[in-house]
């Protein structure tokens, strides 16, 4: 891994930082789920669950890796993830990265990022071990595991995807990029990756850079080519882009990008443009909503019959419930049978075609 030694007064700069940041924090408003602790090894990790929560049902995974010298409480905090849990339905993981010299929480994720001391630590191994961790505890719908990292943690994102081929379904990044040299990481499995970057970050420059450690990385369109070229994708992104509305108060800011029609099964590339936006854009709950809608439409593929969305091998009202949450441009995710970047009437008559007696 290419890095130096930061500056102690550097390393000072994040850490007051990171500390002023979670008192600037709005409040929240409180929710329903519930939490719970696990241990893969290096102590309680919180596990937030629906507040209605069936041990026989499996859901969703969504595991969210803080940035650097944050903690996952700094983090979650921030996004908010927690807020949709009785909406949308999931299991929130929120794990914290080991501690480096100065004290500040890291991950080991890619030569970039953000092992600045050259300690070592397995990181990628401890989180695969957390993830079968929370399977054993809870009923986990293993076509949809998820991630969720901003910066540090996107990065730590973009590592899991190619240490553990074909665990997750998908994962959503903020402020991050993928390893410079595209050969560093290859995708074997098609994933489901969405990138979201403000163009005015100033610490993971929107068009790429290095960091004072040395460790540089590619820009958010590049990562965005990167992604696609793995995931089987044309050259061109889809024509079907739009925007959506990240900020409150301010419209629908942001451009959308995405690879998708001309993907292998299972795999997206899509990128959110956050204009004038720096490394902590002001979402509110924006960013949670929408992100976690965005990786729960988009599970592995099935393997079942046509219209099996949630992996049982039939085609239930469980399934008909999946499509219907799903309906409408859906570029992508499995609701869309017959490839159309739409899930509507064509979508309905396959499955009801396929429907399990």
């Amino acid at each position: 891994m290419r890095s130096g030694r930061l500056r102690p007064a550097m390393n000072m700069m994040i850490a007051v930082a990171a500390v002023i940041f979670t008192h600037l924090l709005p409040a929240r408003t409180a929710v329903a789920a519930e939490s719970e602790y696990v241990d893969a090894g290096r102590g309680d990790v919180r596990i937030v669950r629906p507040s209605d929560f069936d041990p026989a049902e499996p859901l969703p995974l969504i595991m969210l890796l803080h940035a650097f010298a944050y903690s996952g409480e700094i983090e979650e905090a921030y996004l908010s993830l927690s807020s949709q849990v009785d909406t949308q339905r999931f299991i929130l993981c929120i794990p914290n990265g080991r501690r480096n010299y100065t004290g500040q929480r890291y991950w080991n994720a890619t030569d970039a990022c953000c092992d600045i001391f050259n300690q070592s630590p397995d990181d990628s191994g401890y989180l695969r071990g957390l993830v079968d961790v929370v399977g054993d505890a809870y009923a986990i719908d293993p076509r949809r595991i998820h991630l969720v990292g901003h910066s540090n943690g996107g990065f730590m994102a973009h590592r899991m995807i190619c240490d553990h081929d074909g665990l997750f379904a998908g994962i959503a990044t903020l402020a991050s990029a993928t390893y410079l040299n595209p050969n560093a990481c290859t995708l074997e499995t098609p994933v489901h990756v969405l990138q979201v970057h403000g163009t005015l970050d100033l610490v993971v420059f929107y068009g790429g850079g290095c960091f004072v450690t040395g460790g540089c990385y590619p820009s958010a369109e590049m990562t965005q080519r990167y992604v696609a070229s793995d995931n089987g994708c044309g050259d061109a992104s889809d024509p079907r882009g739009g925007s959506i509305d990240l900020i409150p108060g301010g419209g629908a800011e942001s451009t959308i990008s995405t690879y998708a029609s001309t993907c292998s099964p299972g795999g997206s590339a899509e990128l959110w443009t956050v204009p004038g936006a720096g490394h902590n854009p002001p979402f509110g709950t924006r960013f949670a909503e929408n992100v976690v809608a965005w990786l729960l439409a988009r599970p592995s593929p099935a393997t079942g019959p046509d219209g099996d969305l949630n992996g049982d091998g039939l085609v239930t009202p469980a399934d008909l419930g999946l499509l219907l949450a799903a309906w409408g441009d859906c570029p992508g995710c499995s609701a869309d049978l017959d490839g159309n970047d739409l899930v509507n009437g064509l979508d309905l008559g396959r499955m009801i075609a396929n429907w399990t007696p």
